[in-house]
C-alpha cells in the first residue's frame, strides 16, 4: 500500500523483534502472534473476545501475578482462564497481591440510553479501580478497557475517547484495535448523519516509564458540539461505521507524492455528503485527488497546495480529465476546477466561492521527516521525494507535536468561514505511534475542532491488503495500524442551545 496511509513505523519498533524461542511476553508462537497484531478485527462474540486477549497478555510465569477483571461476564472470563491456569481476580483487589493483566468490559454498561451523568458515574468508578490495579499491575504489563462511542438520536457522545484520556494520565496509552460489527442496521433516509454497523475500541495500555500512576483530570471538550443540525439535506447512510477499501494501484505522476490517500475513498464521502454541482475544497490537494474524484462525480474541484511542484501535477490532471469528459449538460451547473499553489492560513473569499464540502487528509506531523521510517526507504530506493517539501510553512516539518496540532487546526478552523452554513468537513487521520509513544492524534483533533464545529459520529477505513509484521514479537504489544479514521465535522447552522 503506498497511499496516504503507508506505515510509517520507525526502526526503534523493530528492535525488539525476537526468534520464537526467545518469546518472554506471552505463550504465543509467532505464527499466532501475528493475526493479533492487526488494529481491527471482525467482533465475534465475548468468549472469542476474552480468549484472544488474555491469551495474547498473559504469560505462563505466576511470579507476575494473577489476572484482573472488571465486567458483567464473570462465567466467560472464568471459562476462558480455567485451560490457562491462571486465577482470576474480580472487583476485589484485597485479594490480589500482583497482577500480571487486567481487563475491564464495559460494553453492557454504556450503550445507547446512557447519559452524560451515567457515564461520568461510570467512569468515577472506572478511574478508581485502574489507580488500585496500577499499584499492583507487574512492569510493562497491560490493563485492557472495552468501551464504544455512542450515537443517540442525533447526539454523539466519544464516550471510549474520554475515557481514554483520562486513564493515560494514569498509566500510558500504547495503542487502540478497532472491534467491526456487522450489525445489519438497515439503510434508511434521515436527517442526520447516521452511519450503519457499529464498532467499539479495545484500548491498551502499558505500565512503563511513561506512565504517571495517578489520575489528573483532563479538560477535553469532547461532549461540546456534538449535536447535528438539521439542514434540508436528506442522508442515505450508505457509509458504514467501518469499511473496507482496496485502492487502485497508483498512476506514475501519482506515485511522486509521498502520502497520496485514494480517490475512492473520496468519491464515497462526496457522494454522502454532496449533490451535482456542489463544490468541493481541499486546502492540502497534494496531487488533486479530491479534485478528481469531484470533477468526475459532477462537482467542482477546488484547493490550495503548498508545494508548486504538486500543484502543478494536480493541475495537469484535472486538466486532462476535463478534456476527456463533458461536463455542464443542459440544466446543469458548469463544473470547475481550481487549483493553486498558496499556504492554506492566507486563503480568502477573493480566492474561491463558498464551498459546500471540504475534505482532506493532512501530514501525519513529522513522520515523513524520520529516517528510520519504512517508507522512506523504499521510496529512497526509487529516488522519489520523502517528504512534502522543505519549506518552513510545511505543517510536516514541525517537531513539536502541540505546535503541529494547534496549526494544523487554526488552518481548518480558517477555512471553514468560507465553508456554507450547516456544510461538512471531512478529514482522513490515523493515530500516531512515534518512539515507543502513542499520540491519539485523531482524538486530539476532535477536541480541538470542537471549539467551533460539531462532532458527527467517525468512520474507519480499514484495510485489508497489507502484510502483518511482527514488531515487538516476544517482548511487548505493537500493533500494525492497519485503520484510518475519517472524522467529519458540521458548520453550526446557528449556535446550539
Amino acid at each position: 500500500m503506498k497511499d496516504k496511509v503507508d506505515q510509517l513505523i520507525p526502526v526503534e519498533e523493530k528492535k525488539n523483534v525476537k526468534k520464537p524461542h526467545q518469546n518472554r511476553f506471552n505463550t504465543l508462537t509467532s505464527k499466532e502472534w501475528l493475526p493479533f497484531q492487526k488494529s481491527w478485527f471482525r467482533f465475534d462474540g465475548k468468549e472469542k473476545l476474552y480468549k484472544e486477549n488474555v491469551r495474547f497478555f498473559t504469560s505462563a510465569d505466576k511470579n507476575l501475578g494473577t489476572v484482573y477483571y472488571y465486567g458483567p461476564s464473570v462465567d466467560v472470563m472464568q471459562q476462558v482462564m480455567n485451560p490457562l491456569g491462571h486465577d482470576v481476580v474480580t472487583v476485589d483487589l484485597d485479594k490480589c497481591k500482583k497482577i500480571q493483566y487486567a481487563l475491564i468490559d464495559l460494553l453492557d454498561q454504556v450503550n445507547e440510553n446512557t447519559s452524560i451523568d451515567q457515564f461520568q458515574l461510570i467512569k468515577k468508578e472506572i478511574i478508581q479501580q485502574v489507580e488500585r490495579v496500577y499499584e499492583q499491575l507487574a512492569e510493562r504489563r497491560f490493563l485492557t478497557v472495552f468501551i464504544p462511542n455512542i450515537q443517540s438520536a442525533n447526539n454523539y457522545f466519544p464516550f471510549a475517547w474520554d475515557l481514554a484520556k483520562d486513564i493515560s494520565t494514569i498509566i500510558s496509552l500504547k495503542d487502540e484495535k478497532i472491534a467491526c460489527i456487522e450489525s445489519g442496521l438497515a439503510k434508511t433516509n434521515t436527517d442526520f448523519f447516521q452511519p450503519s454497523n457499529k464498532h467499539f475500541y479495545c484500548l491498551h495500555f502499558r505500565k512503563d516509564e511513561h506512565s504517571q500512576g495517578a489520575f489528573r483530570e483532563k479538560k477535553v471538550p469532547f461532549f461540546s458540539n456534538n449535536k447535528q443540525q438539521v439542514n434540508g439535506r436528506q442522508f442515505q447512510n450508505d457509509i458504514a461505521s467501518w469499511f473496507i477499501l482496496k485502492p487502485q494501484p497508483r498512476k506514475k505522476n501519482e506515485i511522486l507524492h509521498p502520502a497520496k490517500y485514494p480517490e475512492s475513498l473520496v468519491e464515497m464521502f462526496i457522494k454522502e455528503f454532496t449533490k451535482e454541482g456542489d463544490a468541493v475544497f481541499d486546502p492540502m490537494s497534494g496531487t488533486g485527488s479530491t479534485q478528481m474524484a469531484a470533477l468526475k462525480l459532477g462537482r467542482s474541484g477546488y484547493g490550495t497546495e503548498l508545494s508548486s511542484f504538486f500543484s502543478e501535477i494536480a493541475n495537469e490532471r484535472c486538466s486532462e480529465l476535463l478534456k476527456q469528459k463533458e461536463f455542464g449538460d443542459a440544466g446543469k451547473e458548469t463544473i470547475a476546477c481550481k487549483i493553486i499553489n498558496k499556504d492554506a492560513r492566507a486563503v480568502n473569499e477573493k480566492d474561491f466561492q463558498p464551498f459546500d464540502y471540504i475534505i482532506t487528509s493532512p501530514p501525519y506531523w513529522d513522520m515523513l521527516n524520520m529516517k528510520g521510517a519504512e517508507n522512506q526507504a523504499k521510496r529512497l530506493e526509487k529516488g522519489l521525494q520523502t517528504n512534502y517539501s522543505d519549506s518552513d510553512k510545511d505543517l510536516g516539518n514541525i517537531s513539536d507535536y502541540n505546535d503541529f496540532l494547534q496549526s494544523l487546526c487554526e488552518i481548518y478552523l480558517s477555512i471553514t468561514r468560507q465553508l456554507k452554513p450547516g456544510g461538512y468537513i471531512t478529514i482522513v487521520v490515523k493515530n500516531i505511534k512515534k518512539k515507543g509513544r502513542n499520540y491519539p492524534f485523531a482524538w486530539d483533533l476532535c477536541s480541538e475542532l470542537q471549539k467551533g464545529l460539531i462532532l458527527l459520529p467517525e468512520v474507519f477505513w480499514c484495510q485489508d491488503d497489507i502484510s502483518i509484521a511482527p514488531y515487538g514479537y516476544g517482548n511487548t504489544w505493537v500493533s500494525n495500524t492497519f485503520h484510518q479514521y475519517c472524522l467529519t465535522f458540521q458548520k453550526p447552522i446557528k449556535s446550539s442551545p
